[in-house]
C-alpha cells in the first residue's frame, strides 16, 4: 500500500507547487494573453514551413506552452513553436507523403525530444555557451532568407522552378 501512496504524494506535492497563486492569478492571465494571442498565427505559420495542416500548428501552439511551463524551472523561459525548427522539420519531412506527414512529425518530436532529454541528462547543455553571438546571428539571418525566399511564389502568385531549392519552393 504504501508503494502506491509514494508516488500519489509526490505527484500532489508537485501539483501544489504549479497551482497559481490565488493573488497573482489576475497578473498571470493578463500577462499571458499577449502571448497566447499572438501564438494563434505563429502556430499557424510553423505549421505550412512544415508542411502539414495549420490546425497541427494550433494543436502545438497551445500544448507546448502549457507542457512546458508545467515542467520547466524558471520564469525566464518562453516556449514557443520558431521558423527555425518548423523549417529543419519540414526539411526532414520533405521526402514523406504529404498524407503521411502528420504521423511522420509526431514520430520526428519524440525523437527530437527523446535525444534532448538524453543530452540534458548527459549535461550537454554546458557545451550551448560556446556557440559566438555571430555563429547565431548568422544562422538566424540564414534561416530568414530561407524563409522569405520560399515565400516568394505564394506572394506573387507566379510558378517557381529553378535549378537549386529554394526557388523551387
Amino acid at each position: 500500500m504504501n508503494v502506491i501512496r509514494a508516488p500519489a504524494a509526490a505527484v500532489g506535492r508537485w501539483l501544489g507547487a504549479v497551482r497559481p497563486e490565488r493573488r497573482h492569478l489576475r497578473a498571470d492571465l493578463l500577462a499571458g494573453l499577449p502571448g497566447a494571442i499572438s501564438s494563434v498565427p505563429d502556430g499557424m505559420a510553423a505549421a505550412v514551413l512544415v508542411g502539414v495542416n495549420p490546425v497541427q500548428g494550433l494543436y502545438a501552439s497551445f500544448a507546448g506552452p502549457i507542457a512546458g511551463g508545467l515542467t520547466s524551472s524558471t520564469r525566464l523561459m518562453v516556449i514557443t513553436t520558431t521558423s527555425a525548427a518548423s523549417l529543419a522539420a519540414g526539411s526532414a519531412l520533405r521526402s514523406v507523403p504529404a498524407a503521411q506527414r502528420p504521423e511522420a512529425l509526431l514520430l520526428l518530436a519524440l525523437m527530437a525530444g527523446a535525444v534532448l532529454v538524453a543530452a540534458g541528462l548527459a549535461g550537454l547543455g554546458r557545451y550551448t555557451r560556446f556557440v559566438s553571438y555571430s555563429v547565431m546571428i548568422g544562422f538566424l539571418t540564414g534561416i530568414s532568407v530561407n524563409i522569405a525566399c520560399g515565400q516568394v511564389a505564394d506572394l506573387t502568385g507566379a510558378e517557381a522552378r529553378g535549378a537549386f531549392r529554394w526557388p523551387r519552393r
